[in-house]
């Protein structure tokens, strides 16, 4: 028994240069999953922006195909978040039919700028950081 004991009481534990090896490994391993993420959250931000525009377009289409109009009741250029009573178009029976309706009271993250054809050709304000509006669409800064 005595000897069994003695046994356990002289092993010794790692050394500083493995545990500071270790710890190096981890740090590295550490970094690069932050690099990662952090890619990927601007993707996806990017994706979510790119996302809302998709529905503001549909939204936009749903209100002249519902008015059978092929253009908007204003005859400048206008900026939209979402809100009623900015995008409309006027069917042939007179009925006002409003882009607002499709996106069900969702406001918008960006105020955007819509031609009387009804297509988005800019932003005027948005409230996302990290992207940037390029030829149609939002992409991430670099």
């Amino acid at each position: 028994m005595k000897g069994a004991m003695r046994k356990v009481h002289g092993e010794r534990g790692f050394t500083l240069a493995e545990l500071l090896v270790v710890i190096l490994i981890l740090g590295g391993l550490a970094s690069i999953a932050v690099l990662a993420i952090t890619r990927f959250n601007g993707k996806g931000t990017a994706e979510a922006a790119n996302t809302e525009v998709h529905n503001a377009r549909a939204a936009i289409s749903c209100c002249l195909a519902d008015a059978g109009a092929a253009q908007l009741d204003t005859d400048v250029p206008v900026n939209w978040d979402g809100s009623e009573t900015v995008i409309t178009a006027t069917g042939a029976g007179g009925i006002v039919y409003d882009a607002a309706d499709s996106l069900r009271g969702k406001r918008l993250k960006a105020t955007y700028t819509v031609n009387p054809s009804g297509e988005i050709t800019g932003v005027a304000d948005q409230a996302w950081s990290g992207i940037t509006w390029e030829n149609g669409h939002w992409e991430k800064d670099e």
